[in-house]
Formats: structure tokens, C-alpha cells, sequence
């Protein structure tokens, strides 16, 4: 047989476009999103289980005047009866077979909610608080339960911050409902019902409303501010703002003449909400579907031995009897702008006799061999990226939470490597997704903070555990050749972790947003900055045209991406040496002062490679202030290849 117009008309079908923002609010909330479900649930509650409520509703109650959505209903007849049945019943096996389980057991505490409170054997509707405090309840919250099961399949966490969003989606409802039936009064007298709004009156009903919707954005606010997304609440005042001018239009018309509380204003009020709200939560859906990366800590160790740049310069030139390469060692260790480095190696300042690393002889040969230099390798490194890590504030509440583990590293290298070394130190979850960035060279950090990126942008919940540790010392060589003349007065060890998120922090007085990602391979430099391995360590290339070919480069390469300068007010940019720094600086027009914090860090530490970087991005960070808002920070780093990297990164 088929179904009457007028049966499907008292279904009232398009009311459950006004019922879609608290799905839309749980969908854009979800912590995972199971996309086929989500589909299902969403067409059965907007499809089903709604249209059957009102259809039942209307089954009862057999309106002769306007109800919501109609303003002129027919007459129901028993094919509306078997049909909300049928559609009941349709809901719940469709949960079951492309939901789950506790889906289609909130579906029939639901309808059972739902049939309570229109049924004349029950009745919940002819009482004015318990019918109200009914549908407050399975309307607000418990719907916006009912949709996170679906739309994730998991139970909501009953957290302070998930409390505080159930109770304003409850006030939401205790603010709509009793609006919706303000035009009703005379129509429930007749059938003796006496709600909640006509016991307020129409100016209270108004009222009411205000307060409670008041209440809700108390609550959306303590939501939203827990959640460290402040931002998101003021984006959604943006959208109520019309809901609050309509508002307290037809408040100010209905003051002048209660024959304003009508049907026709009543469903004006109806759309103008659910087009505000609904478009505020799609947007919302947008913004956290499509996540952002955020640096959320860095953290720094340095080992125990501090050498000042003339005790290293003495050991250097106490290894040779050429009084020209003494003077050479002299003179570039004055240029180099370092006070002082750091080192595993305990021999820089002491007698011959006292060396534990070195042949225990002034000249130093033989020289330590690559086994045993990997072996003071593993023996330190796993430690001083202990201490790095260990920094980062809340770590021991924070590491079961870390997803992935990315380390990075070019001078030293063994298996299990330092990954699992970490692991296995830190306890970290054995499910931990792990990958490794090796033998890059000073610009290997960004390279792996770019992976983080990508992982957070595609991996809502990630949280990306990122440690940079370099013991560029172990490898000092007995050479005298320019490049080695560089790299022996240079460079330090270092660690850093790195903590970058898929979800802001208040680590900083700003939250950090990694922005975007930039690459250059200069192959005409292809020799002049490379490492090598030998019997005796890893030999570096390091020539003095590094500075030159950076220099001459780096501006064409922010203009072939379309960066301008004038756009970053920050700069934490890798001090390869001090000529590279001032070059850098004299080929973008920048003043010396903007790369302070590069020039410090160089001055304290040296080049530590692949750590040094995110040193400098550490202390730009940390001197934030309340005026950077929004201020854009521009990072580089050089490598082999020769090769830069850029990142750009916001404080938001």
C-alpha cells in the first residue's frame, strides 16, 4: 500500500535541518573520525529517527493548528503510526549492521526518551519541568553523546573539558526550546498541556532564553579555553552574532505586541539559527579536519666539558711543530666569533699523559680509529639526548601520549640505533612509529621537522618527538688543510628535542605554527660542504666558498617561492660560521641585530650541526612577547650538497 503525502508531510523531514548543529558540533570535536559511520549516523538520525519523532508526535497529539515546520498540518491517520514504528525499528538494525553496538543502544534510550515524553500513557510533555528537563537532556546532551559514538565509534571521555561542552549543548536546547513554543499556548491548553513557556509568559520566555543561551556560551567558552582554542570560541561568536540581533529584534516586536509570537516569527527564529549554527560548525569541521603543526617545546643539553676557543685552539696547534699552521690555527680561531664549545672528549685541556681519547702523545698519532670513535659515539649520545628530553616540561604525564619518534644524527651511527636506545630509556610505547634522519648534515632538523609536519597535518592527535644529537668533536683529525682548519675550530656537540604537535601548547607566551617548508640543492657546491668516511673517523669538506655560495643564493631563492623579507620580523637562521652569518645577513639587507640570536649561539656553542638551529630557534622563541602576536619567524639551515632549508614559521 502506499504511504499518503500527508503521512510523509508529518514527518516534517527538513525540521531536522534545525536538529543538525549538535551533530556538526560533535563531528568537527571528534578526536578520530570513522568516516563511513559518521555517514550512516548522520542519515540515520537526520533521516530516521528524527522525521519518526515527529511523526509520532504528531500520531499523538493530532495538532489542528501550526507545529513546528508545518503551519497548517493534516490529519495524521494509523499509516503514520506503523511508519514511525517501522523507521524505529530501521534505525536501530541500520546501527547495528554500519555503526556499532552502543550507537544503536543510545538510539533506543532515544526513542524511548522521545515516546515518554509524547505517549498519553506517559505523557512527559503535560508536565512544564519534567518534559522540559527531558528534552534538554536527549536534545543537548545526550545527543551530542549519541553523535561522537557514531561519528568515532569510541565512548566520550568524561573529562572537565568534555563536561563543560555536554552542559552547553544542554543550554543551547534549554534556550531554544522553550522559544519554539511560545506561539503554542492556547493550542496545549486544549489538549492540557502546560509548558514550561507559557508558565513563563512571553517577556520571560525571551528572558529565559537569554539566559540560558548566556549559560551555554559560558560553557562553550570553558570548552573551548581548556582545550587551548580560545581562537575557535571567538569564531563562533562570529556566527551567533546574527542569532543575537534577530533575537532581540523579535524580543523588541513581541515587547510592542504579543501577537509577534507567532508561528511565522517563531520559524524565522528557527532558520536563522540553524543556518548560523550549522555554517559555524562546517567551518569548524573544516579547520579541524584539515590540522595544523605546531612546535609545542624545544629543549637543549650540552655535555659537562666546556673548552674556551683558545684551550681548543692550543690543543689544535700543540699537534704540529709548523709554526705557519700554528699562526693559521690562531688566526681562524680569532675569526670565528666562538668563545666557547662544548665536547664529550675530556683531553682538550689537559696534558698528554692525561688523555683517555687521544694517543697519549702531543703529536696524537696514532689517531683514533673510526671503531673507537663510534664507540664514545654510542656510548654518550643516547645519554646527552637524555638530558634534552628529560627537559621538556610535563614529559613523564605527556610521553605515553607520543606517536612518533624521529631522531636525528651525521656522526655516529649504530644498531639498535639511537631510536631504540630512547625507547627502551624512556619507556616509551612499544607501538611508537619510529624513523631515522641520517648523515644530512647541519640542515637534517628542519628536514625532520618538515616529517613532524606532515605527520601532525595528516594525524589529528599525533604528537612527534623529535631529538637532534650531534658529537661533532670525536671526529677532530690531524689535518691542516683549509677545510679542516674550519671544521676543527668550529664545530661542538649538541643535543636538542624537539616536541611538535598536532594541537597548539602553552609552552610559549605564543603558540607556534609551522607554516611551510622550502628546499634548495646548489649543485655547483656540490664539493665544497660534504662528509666522508675513512679508517680514522668521518673526514669533512668545509671550503670557504660555502659562505659565498649561500650568500649569492639565498635571496633568489625566497623570490622563486614568492618570500618576501619585509614579511618576517623574526630570524633563527644556522650559524655554519661567521662569515656564513654575515653574509646572510648582507644579502637579504638585514641589519646584524635581527640575527642576534644566531650570533649568540655561535658565540656559546659553536656549530653543533644538525642541533644548532633549533638552539637559536629555542632562544628567539623564548623572547617572545605579548606585541609578537602573529609576527612570522624565518629559519635556515645549510648541509651537504650543498644544500638549504628553509621553514617558516607564525606565533598565533
Amino acid at each position: 500500500m502506499l504511504i499518503h503525502g500527508n503521512t510523509i508531510k508529518l514527518l516534517r523531514i527538513p525540521f531536522s535541518f534545525f536538529l543538525m548543529p549538535l551533530f556538526l558540533f560533535a563531528y568537527s570535536q571528534a578526536e578520530t573520525v570513522v568516516h563511513r559511520q559518521a555517514l550512516w549516523a548522520f542519515l540515520i538520525i537526520h533521516l530516521l529517527v528524527y522525521p519518526a519523532s515527529n511523526g509520532y508526535n504528531s500520531f499523538v497529539d493530532r495538532d489542528e493548528e501550526s507545529i513546528g515546520g508545518l503551519e497548517k498540518p493534516p490529519l495524521p491517520t494509523k499509516d503514520l503510526f506503523y511508519l514511525t514504528v517501522l523507521m524505529d525499528a530501521a534505525s536501530i538494525l541500520l546501527a547495528l549492521l554500519f555503526v556499532n553496538t552502543l550507537f544503536a543502544v543510545c538510539l533506543i534510550l532515544y526513542i524511548a526518551a522521545s515516546r515518554a515524553y509524547s505517549s498519553r500513557q506517559i505523557r512527559l510533555k503535560k508536565y512544564p519541568y519534567a518534559g522540559f528537563l527531558t528534552v534538554v537532556f536527549f536534545q543537548g546532551a545526550f545527543t551530542y553523546y549519541m553523535s561522537i559514538v557514531g561519528i568515532s565509534g569510541k565512548v566520550l571521555e568524561m573529562s572537565p573539558a568534555n563536561w563543560y561542552v555536554l552542559l552547553g549543548c544542554s543550554f543551547q536546547i534549554a534556550g531554544a526550546y522553550p522559544l519554539t513554543q511560545v506561539y503554542q499556548h492556547r493550542q496545549d491548553l486544549k489538549d492540557g498541556i502546560v509548558t514550561l513557556s507559557y508558565k513563563l509568559g512571553y517577556i520571560g520566555t525571551f528572558v529565559f532564553t537569554a539566559l540560558m543561551f548566556l549559560l551555554c556560551n559560558s560553557f562553550y567558552y570553558l570548552y573551548f579555553t581548556t582545550n587551548k582554542l580560545g581562537m575557535i570560541f571567538f569564531i563562533v561568536q562570529v556566527f551567533f552574532l546574527p542569532i543575537v540581533v534577530y533575537f532581540g529584534y523579535w524580543f523588541y516586536l513581541v515587547k510592542k505586541d504579543r501577537g509577534e509570537a507567532n508561528f511565522r516569527n517563531t520559524m524565522r527564529m528557527n532558520w536563522v539559527a540553524a543556518i548560523c549554527m550549522n555554517s559555524c560548525f562546517i567551518i569548524l569541521i573544516i579547520i579541524n579536519r584539515i590540522p595544523l603543526s605546531y612546535i609545542s617545546a624545544i629543549e637543549t643539553a650540552v655535555p659537562d666539558h666546556r673548552y674556551s676557543q683558545e684551550t681548543l685552539a692550543s690543543f689544535y696547534s700543540g699537534s704540529t711543530d709548523d709554526l705557519i699552521t700554528k699562526r693559521k690555527i690562531k688566526v681562524v680561531a680569532g675569526k670565528t666569533g666562538i668563545e666557547t664549545r662544548y665536547s664529550v672528549i675530556a683531553d682538550f685541556d689537559k696534558q698528554p699523559e692525561q688523555y683517555e681519547f687521544f694517543n697519549k702523545s702531543a703529536d696524537l698519532l696514532p689517531e683514533p680509529g673510526l671503531g673507537r670513535r663510534m664507540q664514545l659515539y654510542q656510548e654518550h649520545a643516547t645519554k646527552l639526548s637524555l638530558q634534552a628530553v628529560n627537559k621538556i616540561r610535563g614529559f613523564e604525564q605527556i610521553k605515553g601520549q607520543i606517536t612518533h619518534l624521529i631522531t636525528v644524527t651525521c656522526t655516529g651511527l649504530f644498531a639498535p640505533g639511537l631510536d631504540v636506545e630512547l625507547m627502551r630509556e624512556l619507556n616509551l610505547p612499544p607501538s611508537i612509529q619510529r624513523s631515522s634522519v641520517n648523515f644530512m648534515g647541519c640542515n637534517a632538523a628542519i628536514i625532520a621537522l618538515k616529517q613532524a609536519d606532515t605527520i601532525c597535518r595528516t594525524t589529528p592527535k599525533a604528537k612527534v618527538l623529535v631529538v637532534c644529537t650531534e658529537l661533532c668533536t670525536i671526529h677532530f683529525q690531524k689535518q691542516y688543510n683549509d677545510d679542516y682548519l674550519l671544521s676543527n675550530l668550529l664545530f661542538g656537540d649538541g643535543s636538542v628535542a624537539a616536541l611538535v604537535t598536532a594541537q597548539p601548547s602553552e609552552q610559549y607566551l605564543h603558540s607556534v605554527s609551522i607554516e611551510s617548508f622550502n628546499s634548495m640543492v646548489l649543485h655547483n657546491g656540490y664539493s665544497d660542504m660534504a662528509w666522508r668516511l675513512s679508517e680514522t673517523g668521518f673526514i669533512m669538506n668545509l671550503s670557504s666558498y660555502v659562505p659565498d655560495l649561500i650568500s649569492k643564493n639565498i635571496e633568489p631563492m625566497l623570490r622563486a617561492v614568492k618570500l618576501s623579507v619585509d614579511g618576517y620580523k623574526h630570524w633563527a637562521i644556522h650559524p655554519g660560521g661567521k662569515r656564513i652569518v654575515d653574509d646572510f645577513a648582507l644579502a637579504l639587507g638585514l641589519d646584524k641585530c635581527a640575527l642576534a640570536h644566531t650570533y649568540q649561539i655561535l658565540k656559546d656553542y659553536g656549530n653543533m650541526s644538525s642541533p644548532t638551529v633549533l638552539f637559536v630557534l629555542k632562544e628567539v622563541l623564548e623572547k617572545a612577547k605579548p606585541e609578537h602576536q602573529g609576527d612570522r619567524i624565518f629559519s635556515a639551515a645549510f648541509g651537504p650538497g650543498l644544500s638549504i632549508e628553509t621553514m617558516q614559521l607564525q606565533y598565533v
